[in-house]
């Protein structure tokens, strides 16, 4: 997908981005994380794809899951957009398992961030989170 980066675990909703977005990253155990911040108009459809494995060819694949959730930017409180937590396996190493999700985007904001003043368009991320109890997780994910 990507070269490999340090996880992000701090949410941040400045500089967004536009689509796609790629990255690649391997975590200890469990820990969230968060895509860059990217923009889009409401009614746009992504599509997220997450694959997981594990960085230890000794773990036990069936120890850990993957989920991720997409929120919107908002100038007082974020919000949630995808319904629930979307959850995935992790797979063993050289086999990564690949959890899907797609999400028609719309404005859940009380007071919208928008980039660079567009009121067309607002401001989103993918929070993910990988739930392992004992080994290192290499994940990667795309938004389209």
């Amino acid at each position: 997908m990507s070269d490999e980066i340090a996880p992000r675990t701090d949410k941040s909703c400045g500089g967004s981005r536009t689509l796609p977005i790629s990255e690649s990253f391997t975590a200890s155990t469990t820990v969230t994380m968060f895509s860059p911040a990217f923009r889009a108009s409401a009614g746009t459809v992504i599509n997220v794809q997450l694959l997981a494995e594990l960085d230890d060819p000794n773990g036990i694949p069936g120890n850990g899951s993957v989920g991720v959730t997409v929120h919107q930017c908002c100038d007082v409180v974020d919000s949630q957009i995808s319904q629930q937590q979307t959850i995935g396996r992790i797979g063993p190493p050289g086999s990564p398992e690949a959890t899907s999700l797609s999400v028609a985007l719309f404005d859940a904001c009380n007071l919208s961030t928008h980039p660079d003043g567009d009121d067309s368009q607002f401001v989103y991320y993918l929070r993910l989170r990988i739930s392992d109890s004992f080994d290192r997780v290499k994940l990667s994910y795309s938004i389209t």
